[in-house]
Formats: C-alpha cells, sequence, structure tokens
C-alpha cells in the first residue's frame, strides 16, 4: 500500500506544481531588469528554486530555466544560437541573461515545435536581426492558427537543418509527428547533448504522463519516432539529455518528492520512454486479444494494475485515459 501512496504522493505534487505554472500562465511578477533580485520559483515555500536560472553545461552552451520551462543557448564568436524563445514573458529575462555572458549578435532562433508555451516571445530576438527557423510543418501551423506571440520563421525545412556558427552547432531533426507534427529534436554542440522538449524528460521515462489525453501526442508514430530517435542516440554515442522542463523525483534518502534541479540526465530516457509507449500499447492489444470488450478494457487494466509497479507517478484514472486511446489506435490505426 506505501507504494501506491508514493505514487500517488508524487502524482499529487506534479500536478500541483504543473497548476502552479499554468494558472501563472507562465508567467510570474513582473520583471524588474536584469539587475533587480531574482523572485523565488514557489514562494512560501520549502522549496529554494528561484523564478529563473542560467547554467553552463558545455563551452559556449547554456540551458536557461524559467519557471518549470528549459531552453538552451549556444554561443560563438560569431553570433548566438538560441532555441526556444518561450514565452512573451520569459524571452526578455532570456535575451538580458544572454547579455550577461556576451555581447554577440543573436544570429538564430530555432523552434522545436509550435506550441506557444515554447515558441512564443521571439519578438525580441526578431527585432535584433535573428533568423528564425522551423520545421515546414511549424510555419503551416503557425500560419494557420496566428498564436499570439509566436513569430513566423524565416527558414523552414522538412527532415535535417543544422546551424553552425565558429565551429559551433544547432542540428534539428525531424522524425515525423510526436507530440506535435512538427516536434523536433537537436543535437547541441560542443558537448554532443539531445535536447528533448515535451516528448521525453529526464530523469525517468517511465513517468506517468502528465496530461494523457492532448490529440498532438500521434501514438501511431511513438514506435517510429522513438526507434529513429534511438537509432541517433546510437550513431552519434548520445549520453547526456537536457530536458525541456525540470522534473519531478524522490529524494533517495527521505523518500519525499522533490524537485530535480539538474538540466541534464541520462540519454536511456530515449529508451524508456519508447519502452512506456509499446508496453501500453501491448496492454491494450493483450486485453482485446482476450476477448475483453473494447469498452471495458480501460477498468479491467486497472483493475489488474497492469503496469502499475512499472511506472512512476502512477494514476489510475490517467491509466483509463491512456487505455481509450490505446484501444483506439488498436481498432483504428489512429
Amino acid at each position: 500500500m506505501q507504494k501506491y501512496r508514493r505514487r500517488f504522493y508524487f502524482t499529487a505534487v506534479a500536478l500541483t506544481l504543473a497548476a502552479t505554472a499554468l494558472a501563472s500562465g507562465h508567467k510570474g511578477p513582473a520583471y524588474e531588469g536584469p539587475d533587480a533580485p531574482v523572485p523565488m520559483l514557489m514562494p512560501g515555500t520549502k522549496i529554494p528554486l528561484k523564478l529563473w536560472e542560467t547554467e553552463q553545461v558545455a563551452d559556449g552552451v547554456y540551458a536557461f530555466r524559467y519557471s518549470f520551462y528549459r531552453t538552451v543557448f549556444v554561443v560563438t564568436d560569431e553570433g548566438v544560437i538560441v532555441t526556444d524563445p518561450m514565452t512573451e514573458t520569459a524571452a526578455p529575462i532570456l535575451l538580458d541573461e544572454i547579455r550577461k555572458i556576451t555581447d554577440q549578435p543573436i544570429k538564430f532562433l530555432s523552434y522545436t515545435h509550435s506550441h506557444k508555451d515554447h515558441a512564443a516571445g521571439g519578438e525580441v530576438f526578431k527585432a535584433l536581426g535573428a533568423t528564425i527557423v522551423a520545421q515546414s510543418q511549424c510555419a503551416a501551423n503557425i500560419e494557420e492558427t496566428k498564436p499570439e506571440h509566436v513569430v513566423p520563421p524565416d527558414i523552414t525545412f522538412d527532415e535535417y537543418y543544422k546551424i553552425e556558427l565558429a565551429g559551433k552547432s544547432v542540428e534539428s531533426f525531424f522524425f515525423g509527428p510526436s507530440h506535435d507534427n512538427c516536434l523536433v529534436v537537436q543535437v547541441i554542440n560542443p558537448g554532443n547533448l539531445l535536447f528533448l522538449v515535451d516528448i521525453a524528460n529526464p530523469p525517468d521515462g517511465w513517468t506517468m504522463f502528465y496530461n494523457p489525453s492532448p490529440s498532438e501526442d500521434r501514438i501511431w508514430n511513438m514506435e517510429n519516432f522513438f526507434t529513429r530517435l534511438q537509432n541517433l542516440v546510437e550513431e552519434r554515442d548520445i549520453e547526456t539529455v537536457i530536458g525541456g522542463h525540470m522534473s519531478g523525483s524522490f529524494d533517495p534518502e527521505t523518500g519525499r518528492p522533490m524537485l530535480m534541479k539538474g538540466t541534464t540526465g541520462s540519454a536511456r530516457v530515449v529508451a524508456e520512454k519508447k519502452a512506456l509507449w509499446m508496453a501500453l500499447i501491448e496492454v491494450a492489444e493483450a486485453e482485446l486479444a482476450a476477448g475483453t470488450p473494447p469498452e471495458d478494457v480501460p477498468d479491467v487494466v486497472v483493475e489488474k494494475q497492469l503496469l502499475a509497479d512499472q511506472i512512476n507517478g502512477y494514476d489510475p484514472e490517467k491509466m483509463r485515459i491512456l487505455m481509450r486511446r490505446m484501444v483506439n489506435l488498436s481498432l483504428t490505426g489512429e
């Protein structure tokens, strides 16, 4: 019973943290400039994390975290490459953090996907002359939906694009629809770092999804996506992942939930996340093959506690949602 209480406690904490970020619109208090003290992420709690911070992760490579979101920028002698601007609130702070490190011009802004909680705020970089790069379907999404504060790209690509300045680079790879219909993964050098946003997050790929219901998760292509991503990890001998979000875990000494302050984690998260998706699909297919009516599969899987011991933060209601989606995938192919 204690392990289930631990899972539910983890889930409750994760939901509380997510709700805090979402309720604030991913904004936080008014920004008072680069010389003002940095506010705390969750004032009034014992969580000693600031609302934003910048960390060097390789030679000229920096990770910037605002709230529970993270992006990356690369400083070179020929200019700066920025990945996601995140939001209209975070982007000006990101720019000021870059300016604390270098006065080199912002040459490129490279979106990982088109969702506005990662892609908004590019105006501050575009105003400085940055060239914006995105996968071609992202450009179509932005043109169609016109999300506020998301600047359309100047350069688009289909499967691969490399931005290189002074021997440092950001490479974008598109492996088909996944969390978005245009999400890319990025390999950043120096450091041989894999930047993953929304699709998998260290330290654990077997973590229950924050929201299992979004239609933008193209389940039908997850096996292909993660197979190609794992091939990239192996071909490039990638060991380290930068996650696009701050993660929750447990304190190894006390067993209490905690926020993972560390920016990087093991690339094994890719294989783990693929294994989770495959296990969910296989569980649903096995129940259908055993003759369980499709409408009963979610309740039966939860009653049997299938995968409950393997999924960190297991939540029966989320499992029911996931099983409805897996059943639909098995019956319709989508």
